[in-house]
């Protein structure tokens, strides 16, 4: 996987004391359009401390023109913010 780090608008589930599930998200691709994509599974959720900024990675997988798609989200904790990490 490439690390690509774009900023993404995305809507989330939140659950009493879980983590954040999200559901589907969007980011603006190099040909100035929204790209939207639908998260069919969440493979695993893993917290992450770099330089004292916490966040959590999120692994997931979304078949897209009938091919399976795995990427990475991250979740900036203390900034609030989504972020397509890896692709």
């Amino acid at each position: 996987m490439k690390i690509i780090s774009k900023p993404i608008q995305a809507i989330i589930w939140f659950k009493e004391k879980e983590h954040p599930q999200p559901l589907k998200f969007r980011f603006l691709s190099d040909d100035a359009s929204y790209v939207t994509i639908k998260i069919d599974r969440i493979v695993e959720i893993l917290p992450q401390k770099i330089a004292g900024n916490r966040s959590l990675i999120y692994r997931c997988q979304s078949i897209m023109e009938n091919r399976e798609f795995r990427y990475e989200l991250k979740y900036l904790l203390d900034e609030n913010r989504w972020l397509l990490y890896k692709l």
